[in-house]
């Protein structure tokens, strides 16, 4: 069994991010983000700011990957000693 897996990711949703913009997104939650290539040395300047510089992600929203707004809640509920 191959454990190679391929993402199939929109190439528009790629963006390249300054560490402003990034925490941005990350706190708003509403997207999925990936960097494109881990191994990238080079920055560019940020499409969303256009200010500063910063590694591409991929950016997917949220509900392509999980519901995080309809979580259920688990709690604990111990045995009855019948």
């Amino acid at each position: 069994m191959s454990r190679n897996y391929v993402y199939k990711v929109d190439p528009a949703s790629l963006m390249t991010l300054c560490p402003v913009c990034l925490h941005a997104f990350q706190d708003a939650k509403k997207a999925f983000l990936r960097r494109a290539d881990v191994h990238q040395q080079t920055k560019d300047i940020c499409t969303y700011c256009q200010s500063r510089y910063g590694f591409d992600y991929y950016v997917q929203p949220a509900t392509a990957h999980r519901d995080t707004t309809h979580r259920k809640v688990r709690t604990y509920v111990p045995a009855s000693n019948h």
